[in-house]
Order: structure tokens, then C-alpha cells, then sequence
């Protein structure tokens, strides 16, 4: 791929941010990051529910499984290298395989790129990602997928597609026929290619893997978030953005399910989400709010209202100032971080609205939060106005914060020319290139977490 996604804006965008702000991201390695944003993780990781159960055990269901669907295909029985991190214990990683002879079979299915992307995570084909296949595949024949990265293909195409731009994704067995997928009025569901390899070698893992209460297909950074923000228990703890749900249900068995999470996100259909997240791990602490976590904070401008002086925090928002001991915010970020990124159709003018609203958000966090408690800022992004230029400008809006290392250290240090100093850069953590290479640690998605501890209630400016 020459271009970045196809998205010349946001090529153009990272080249004019991020030589101006850092040292060591000029010429060719702008290019080695736009390319490890192209390619998928070699790692798969999973989060697993300690409140039932331990990761080895969840280690050994894995690799058990991952056996006999290979014996059941027909394939060679190759191991996965399946482990628990050696830093965090809730966490199972799972090594891919090396698929380099991987060769593409005689029929082609094509799929839109946000399938693709999640093939080459280890997902199956499902049905509504299907945008073209040829006449006379039937169920159980063996095909070939392919990404249209383009966005050319036009549902329901039905010869072999030599108009866009295609990438190949590996092979699998059809389950669903031209007649399952495009029939008037039908609005297909389920799998309807079972993969049985990908190009990127991630293992093919379905719902029916694990129960669905064990563990959970998690990012690495994201788990680390939690760690990072280390609740305990009968705290009342803040998820500000929490759709859909990882993180928030990840905080309440931190705690072992004792204490108060309030989630809130601003759209119910993704708080509906939260809510059945929550109930599928069968947790009791988690209080999901639809609302707008820029004015969730209840401003007192007379007499305080007597029924809202005695509100409980879950009773909902909004709340009253320095309400919560912790608080996680995992901002709305322009996710350029990440992987394996097919195509992106966002402007230069998305990515620059961004800092503004995750300024709103984190000025809300700073008065909800009390004093000594602990405020974690994480994005899935690689752009340096929304890591470390939140940062900084944090830094100097909020004398009553105190930038904290995060623990435990598994990235690496922001970004230099940055504009934070070499202690600040190391109490950070970036993912992504600079700092990559072919461990669990290094090979993620992009992401960036930043700890803030507050010292007292003055010094907002």
C-alpha cells in the first residue's frame, strides 16, 4: 500500500504534527509507523474474569480448543504459544503463527474493510461484512477472502472483482450461500465464512471458545488501564466514556465486584450494551447512565437544594464536586492508533475537533474527582495533540494535579519535543513506533495512558 488507507488527509496531517513536535519521527520512520498501522498485531490477548477464574486455567481452555479445531479442519496440528503475562495476571496471550505460505484458493469471497480488519484479528466472516460472491460457491466449499479497501464493491456482486483495490486475508468454509445472503429483503445474520487461517496467522477464536463469563478479547494497553488505575475495593469510581464496557466491567472485578462504578456514555444504545456487558459477567457494581459526561458535574450557583445535597452518587448524574476516589477517562479520540487499519475516511478537520472536546471531558474529571484520588487519561490514538499536548496543557490549566508514573511499565515514554520534560516523558506511556518489535508488549495497537494524582482543590485556571 503507497498510501496511507487511502487517506492522503490524515498521511498529510501525522507528517505536519509530528515532525515539528518530536525528534523521532522524520522522513522514513513517518512511513514505518504509517505501515505498522496497516499490518495486524501478531498477539492476541485475552481479559480474563478472576471473580470465576484463573488465567491458566482459561490458558489451558484455549490451547485445548485450538487443537481440536485444527484437528477438526483437517490441519496440521501447530502450536500456539498460549500464556498467562508475566505482568498482568488477568491476562492470557496468545502468539500467532507464521502463515507466510498461506496461498489463496480459486474462489473469492470479498468483504468491506472493517470485516476484513477483524479477520485478520482472528474473526470469522459474518454475513452482513460479505459484500460480493461469485455464482455456484456452495456450503462447505473451500474459498479465499479478500478485503475491498476501496469501498468500490458493490453489495451482492457476483463475478470475481478486478475493479479495486483488494488485499488477500486467508481462506475459509462457507456456511452461507448467495441465496442465505441477498435475497429480497433479507437481513442476514451469524457466520457465514468459518475461517480457518488468516495471512496474519492470529488465531481463528469463535464464541463458542469459552463461555462467555470467563474472559474476554481485550487489547493489551486496555487491560493495562485498569491496572494502572488500581481500584479498590468500596471505592466509588467514575468510567467517564465507557462504551462499550471493557474497561468499566474490567474496574469491578479489580474490586471484586465491591464498591460503585458509575459508567456513563451519552448514547443508549451503547449504554444498553454496558448493561448487558455487565450482566454477562454477572456484576452487581456498575451503575450505566446515558448522559453527557461534559456536564455531569452539578455546579452550585445558591442554596443547595436539600434533596440534592442528600443525592447518592448512584442514584445518577449530575454530581456534586469531588464525588469520586478514581476516575478513568478513556476519551473519544480520533483511533488512529488502531490495527490493522484497512481504510480511514476521517478529514484532517475530525482529527483537529478532538483536543477541544477531550479538554471539556478531562476539566469535568478534575472537579468530579476528590482530593488524592487518582484521574487515568488514555486514548487509542497516535497523534500528539491528543496525547501528549492534553498532557501538557493539563499540566498547566490544573496546579491541584500532579503527573504520577504508570505502573506497571510495559510501553514506552512520550513522544521528545513533545513539550514535556524528560521526567514527564517517562511517567507516560506510548504504544506504537518508536517503541515496537516482536514481543507481546511492543506489537499492540496504538495507545497512550497518562496518571494523574490530585494534590488539592485549587488551581484551576
Amino acid at each position: 500500500m503507497t498510501r496511507f488507507m487511502n487517506n492522503l488527509e490524515v498521511e498529510l496531517f501525522l507528517k505536519q504534527e509530528l515532525p515539528e513536535n518530536s525528534e523521532e519521527y522524520s522522513g522514513s520512520q513517518i512511513e514505518n509507523l504509517l505501515s505498522w498501522l496497516c499490518t495486524a498485531p501478531r498477539f492476541t490477548t485475552f481479559r480474563v474474569n478472576t471473580l470465576v477464574t484463573t488465567a491458566q486455567e482459561v490458558c489451558e481452555l484455549i490451547a485445548s480448543r485450538l487443537i481440536k479445531q485444527a484437528a477438526t479442519q483437517g490441519r496440521s496440528l501447530a502450536v500456539f504459544n498460549v500464556t498467562v503475562h508475566p505482568k498482568l495476571p488477568d491476562t492470557v496471550i496468545i502468539g500467532s503463527l507464521d502463515e507466510t505460505n498461506l496461498k489463496p484458493q480459486e474462489r473469492e469471497i470479498i468483504v468491506d474493510a472493517t470485516c476484513g480488519a477483524a479477520v485478520l484479528r482472528g474473526a470469522h466472516v459474518f454475513a452482513p461484512g460479505i459484500m460480493g460472491m461469485p455464482t455456484g460457491v456452495h456450503c462447505g466449499d473451500t474459498v479465499s477472502v479478500f478485503a475491498d479497501i476501496v469501498g468500490q464493491c458493490k453489495k451482492g456482486f457476483q463475478k470475481h472483482y478486478t475493479q479495486g483495490s483488494k488485499i488477500f486475508l486467508g481462506n475459509g468454509i462457507v456456511h452461507m450461500e448467495r441465496k442465505h445472503l441477498y435475497a429480497k429483503d433479507l437481513k442476514p445474520v451469524g457466520v457465514a465464512i468459518e475461517m480457518i487461517a488468516t495471512v496474519s496467522g492470529c488465531p481463528v477464536i469463535g464464541a463458542d471458545c469459552l463461555s462467555p463469563n470467563l474472559a474476554l478479547l481485550q487489547n493489551l494497553p486496555s487491560i493495562l488501564c485498569g491496572h494502572v488505575l488500581s481500584p479498590l475495593e468500596n471505592e466509588v469510581i467514575l468510567d467517564m466514556c465507557a462504551a462499550p464496557g471493557n474497561k468499566t466491567t474490567h474496574l469491578a472485578m479489580l474490586m471484586g465486584d465491591q464498591g460503585v462504578i458509575i459508567a456513563l456514555d451519552k448514547t443508549e444504545s451503547k449504554v444498553n450494551n454496558i448493561v448487558k456487558r455487565c450482566q454477562q459477567f454477572s456484576l452487581r457494581s456498575v451503575h450505566a447512565f446515558v448522559y453527557d459526561s461534559t456536564k455531569s458535574v452539578h455546579i452550585m450557583t445558591g442554596p443547595q437544594d436539600p434533596q440534592e445535597q442528600h443525592k447518592s452518587v448512584p442514584q445518577g448524574p449530575p454530581f456534586r464536586q469531588e464525588s469520586f476516589d478514581r476516575i478513568l477517562l478513556d476519551a473519544p479520540c480520533s483511533a488512529l492508533g488502531q490495527r490493522p487499519q484497512l481504510a480511514n475516511r476521517i478529514t484532517a478537520n475530525q482529527l483537529k475537533s478532538y483536543p477541544s472536546l477531550q479538554r471539556k471531558l478531562f476539566q469535568s474529571a478534575v472537579l468530579l474527582l476528590r482530593p488524592g484520588g487518582t484521574l487515568i487519561y488514555s486514548t487509542c490514538t497516535v497523534t500528539v495533540g491528543e496525547n501528549e499536548g492534553l498532557v501538557l496543557w493539563a499540566l498547566e490549566h490544573f496546579s491541584n494535579l500532579e503527573l504520577m508514573p504508570t505502573v506497571p511499565v510495559l510501553g514506552g515514554p512520550g513522544l521528545k519535543g513533545s513539550g514535556l520534560t524528560e521526567e514527564q516523558r517517562h511517567c507516560v506511556q506510548r504504544f506504537g513506533p518508536p517503541l515496537v518489535g516482536n514481543d507481546f508488549d511492543r506489537d499492540t495497537v496504538g495507545f497512550f495512558i497518562a496518571h494523574f494524582r490530585k494534590k488539592t482543590t485549587v488551581g484551576i485556571t
